[in-house]
């Protein structure tokens, strides 16, 4: 005898069950349940399904859509990240013209030197330019105008990128998660759907077949490798 507990498990829960086979899955279940709809008993089942199927497909676009933005913002990081060490330069040679190369006002303001903005991670880099900018503030007076320009624009220009980008991130974790749950309720009233076909049929798996196709679900399977030619003898 089958584990009474088996059929409380539901079958759509499988992980080998992709996105686009779930949801082509139940496209044709819910026009199955439409077409064989005795007396309106699924019409309630059929409300719940189409419900669940909307807020799916809903997630999987704008999924979508939000993967080009998260990408074009990282891009934009990237290459800001890239141009940091260069401006950083810039502003340097600022504070060299006006101090010298050895003066403690150059150590204020780059305190470990360069390349910290090339091997520091990304979210250090404001605290850097922030110290770079803090110093050019103080010593404004004795620096060309341009100095602390160049030190405000480049530590502003950072976090406005930066922080584009870390939302972008955030987006994606809520939007995967959205997508998941989304999922869940989705394969629930897909199982539903089967407890209630049961309950229709019971001792009647024959009319499964009206309503669903499990084929839709399953990989297809590899074509069989066609056996090789005879050997030809000598």
């Amino acid at each position: 005898m089958r584990a009474l507990t088996s059929f409380f498990e539901n079958p759509f829960d499988d992980r080998n069950i992709s996105m686009a086979e779930l949801v082509a899955f139940t496209t044709d279940h819910l026009q199955r349940l439409s077409a064989n709809n005795p007396g309106g008993e699924l019409t309630a089942r059929i409300a719940a399904a189409t419900s669940s199927l909307a807020i799916v497909e809903d997630c999987v676009t704008s999924d979508q859509s939000r993967l080009g933005s998260r990408r074009a913002r990282k891009l934009a990081k990237d290459h800001m990240r890239e141009a940091i060490p260069v401006e950083v330069k810039r502003i340097e040679a600022g504070f060299i013209a006006a101090f010298g190369a050895d003066s403690p006002m150059l150590l204020e303001a780059l305190p470990q030197g360069r390349t910290i903005f090339q091997t520091c991670r990304d979210d250090q880099v404001e605290v850097h330019l922030q110290t770079l900018l803090a110093a050019a503030t103080t010593h404004q007076a004795s620096l060309v105008p341009t100095t602390l320009t160049q030190a405000t624009n480049l530590k502003n220009n950072w976090v406005t990128i930066y922080q584009a980008s870390e939302v972008s991130t955030g987006s994606k974790t809520n939007t995967q998660e959205g997508k998941k749950l989304a999922r869940e309720n989705l394969q629930l009233m897909l199982f539903l759907n089967l407890l209630k076909l049961a309950e229709m049929f019971p001792r009647q798996p024959e009319k499964l077949t009206l309503y669903m196709m499990q084929h839709l679900l399953e990989n297809p399977e590899s074509p069989a490798k066609p056996e090789p030619p005879p050997t030809p003898g000598p």
